[in-house]
């Protein structure tokens, strides 16, 4: 009986570390993949933060710009709206 309680306890200890590696190796290979994305991750907001370096100069003279559009386009928004208004009016 002794036997047979250490064969089934030595059964179920084999059993218990192959579940336990097989769910340890799945971590690995998801957390390698994330590993991975990151680097690439990593890579491309390089990439956008070397191509966006001559933005820098610019962006005075971009922002100045819009600004000059922001009264103009409130006018045409409120021309539209009196539009729509009289629209449904009639």
């Amino acid at each position: 009986m002794i036997t047979f309680l250490t064969v089934v306890s030595l059964v179920l200890a084999l059993v218990i570390v192959a579940v336990v590696a097989y769910h340890l190796i799945g971590i690995y290979g998801a957390l390698k993949r994330a590993g991975d994305h990151l680097e690439a991750l990593a890579g491309g907001l390089t990439a956008i933060r070397d191509h966006s370096v001559p933005l820098n100069g610019r962006i005075d003279a971009i922002n100045a710009g819009l600004a000059a559009l922001l009264p103009p386009l409130g006018g045409t928004a409120t021309s539209l709206g009196t539009i729509a208004a009289a629209l449904k009016r009639g």
